[in-house]
């Protein structure tokens, strides 16, 4: 039952702390407190660890030895890997901070390839050019 607020002797009841807690409750039954099904949990660790392996690996999407560009797509990987485990291993599922990791998740992931797009039409172009 919500709590009954009084304010100069007339009565106030907080129409939304009925919704929230019943809104929790179903959100607890479905997906519990312990954060996203195991499921997700495993692959966030797989991702993860991809993540860690294409950061160590010498084989990148854009070289290494390309200045800035060649470590921001390992940032970008790895950036994203954080988040999506930080989003599946967090108890509470609804919270602000889990929904705003997996919207820069998203992001993260369109930017990522909208970069590959755009590298390689850049790649396309020169080979183009170089072959007139």
């Amino acid at each position: 039952m919500p709590e009954e607020k009084v304010y100069d002797d007339v009565e106030v009841h907080d129409m939304n702390d009925g919704f929230q807690k019943s809104n929790h409750a179903n959100v607890s039954a479905s997906e519990g407190q312990n954060g996203a099904p195991v499921i997700w949990k495993a692959l966030s660790v797989v991702i993860a660890m991809a993540a860690v392996i294409y950061d160590l690996s010498p084989i990148d999407v854009v070289p290494d030895a390309v200045p800035i560009f060649g470590w921001l797509d390992d940032v970008g990987f790895t950036l994203m890997a954080a988040l999506n485990a930080y989003q599946q291993f967090s108890k509470d599922q609804s919270a602000m901070v889990v929904r705003l990791a997996k919207y820069v998740k998203w992001m993260m992931v369109a930017f990522i390839v909208l970069a590959g797009v755009a590298v390689g039409g850049l790649v396309t172009a020169i080979i183009a050019l170089v072959t007139q």
